[in-house]
């Protein structure tokens, strides 16, 4: 096996790991936004797609003759289990776990850039398409929760007894305290 060969299998193995803290942290975020499907109908497509991501990479692993880590993914679980547990005793679990998915997303865009670079040179198309077919996922899952910014705060208002959300500022208008528009 080469070095490059084995490094492809340590990118499938992080990629798998990463996978499964990506889907404890959705399904943490889908429990604290049940009540509002305009978050809960893109966070229940993106979770369907990290599944069939983490069933592709483990079709990976296993044509490369390894399998995922068991270290690896237990520390990923561990860790969003911890997540988890600190999100239902947070003061802000949904302004938090939307925080948290933001930033998953992009890990998850790092780390199918290194996979689909390794695998492309590995000579690895199947992986390498895998891969970006993360990438592309996670990008979209990017850019819909920075749609969901403001319903992430009304939503957090809202868990914090704010019985009538102000609705957001004007995109044209000033920000309090800045100087006059115009």
């Amino acid at each position: 096996m080469t070095t490059v060969d084995k490094q492809l299998i340590g990118y499938l193995k992080d990629a798998h790991a990463l996978q499964q803290h990506v889907q404890a942290a959705l399904s943490e975020m889908l429990t604290t936004a049940a009540n509002e499907p305009e978050m809960c109908r893109p966070l229940g497509r993106y979770a369907e797609r990290s599944r069939t991501h983490t069933r592709a990479i483990e079709a990976r692993l296993k044509a490369h003759g390894s399998a995922p880590s068991i270290v690896r993914d237990a520390g990923m679980l561990f860790a969003a289990v911890v997540e988890g547990g600190l999100g239902r005793s947070r003061r802000d679990p949904a302004g938090k776990h939307m925080r948290d998915a933001y930033v998953a997303a992009h890990l998850q865009v790092a780390a199918g850039e290194m996979l689909r670079r390794v695998a492309e040179r590995a000579g690895d198309r199947e992986t390498a398409e895998v891969a970006a077919a993360m990438c592309d996922d996670a990008y979209a899952m990017s850019r819909e929760l920075s749609d969901r910014w403001d319903l992430a705060v009304d939503m957090s208002l809202r868990q914090h007894g704010v019985k009538d959300v102000p609705p957001p500022p004007d995109p044209g208008s000033p920000p309090p305290g800045g100087p006059p528009a115009g």
